[in-house]
């Protein structure tokens, strides 16, 4: 957490459906970075009504084995929309002010401070240490409404790195809301004037509607592909995208997976262009030195 009463209070939301091998590693890679944490869940249901359970992460959560300074709110959500969910976890977090401005009830009872920004964070995004200050240090010196970070993706292994990153919405000023998941549909002209050479980049900003964080300043490890096989067929029973993936996509390019494939995501093939090796030393020790269940990890 923060000690520079200053420095932009960031406040962490996920909003969990299942996976919860990989929550634990994201959850503790920011644990001590954020101000403060909101999980969001179905709990026994994702947003397409699929059976898909949270159970052990909320328990988990609630006996204070992942959260044990108790910092971390958790709400049961019927939603039927992945960005109505977590807008509805940012109305949570930060409250109107008629909704703060209430009595002191008890010398216990402290004054609730919002949060300045929300990091939108799903379960299977790893964060290494250093890296949010480094965000909240970007975040005070070029303050924006909304915040794109790159995204370092795997597939099938966390041995296995895509080539090239993916930039995804990830930080919002508190009072922002997201209208679809982490992306933004931006008009074809103001995506033509931000890219003007010399367009300055507070108006580049403003045209596109998000600031793009160089990732030499904060990334993250984001494990959307990896894992047994069990846990792909679950994510793509609910993937927003389901109805754009080929039906032998898992036989064909999941279980028939060679390096030397090319142009092999499920529904944007071009996405996953190639990708390389990553060695065991080269890998954050967030991920590197936690104990994986089998199809995570090859040591």
């Amino acid at each position: 957490m923060t000690l520079d009463d200053t420095a932009p209070r960031i406040h962490a939301i996920y909003a969990v459906a299942g996976d919860c091998d990989l929550f634990e590693v994201s959850l503790r890679s920011i644990y001590d970075q954020v101000d403060g944490i909101t999980v969001i869940t179905g709990y026994d249901r994702d947003w397409s009504g699929t059976e898909r359970t949270s159970a052990s992460t909320i328990a988990r959560i609630l006996s204070r084995e992942l959260d044990p300074e108790g910092r971390i709110q958790v709400l049961i959500d019927r939603e039927t929309n992945e960005a109505r969910t977590r807008n509805r976890a940012m109305e949570f977090a930060a409250p109107s002010r008629k909704a703060r401005r209430v009595r002191q009830q008890s010398d216990h009872d402290s004054m609730m401070r919002p949060p300045d920004y929300f990091l939108i964070i799903d379960a299977d995004e790893v964060y290494e240490a250093g890296a949010i200050e480094r965000l909240r240090e970007y975040v005070r010196a070029y303050p924006r409404r909304r915040y794109r970070i790159a995204g370092i993706r795997y597939f099938k292994r966390w041995n296995w790195r895509v080539t090239g990153t993916e930039y995804s919405i990830s930080l919002l000023r508190s009072d922002i809301r997201l209208p679809y998941l982490r992306r933004l549909c931006v008009p074809v002209v103001r995506r033509g004037a931000a890219r003007i050479p010399w367009m300055p980049r507070r108006l580049r900003s403003i045209a596109l509607g998000y600031t793009d964080i160089p990732a030499d300043v904060v990334c993250f490890h984001h494990g959307s592909y990896v894992g047994p096989r069990a846990r792909i067929l679950e994510k793509l029973a609910s993937f927003g995208h389901a109805d754009e993936v080929p039906a032998d996509w898992m036989a064909r390019i999941w279980d028939g997976f060679d390096p030397s494939m090319r142009n092999f995501n499920p529904a944007y093939p071009t996405v996953y262009a190639s990708c390389e090796e990553v060695s065991l030393g080269a890998l954050p020790p967030e991920i590197r030195d936690h104990s994986w269940p089998a199809g995570y990890l090859d040591r």
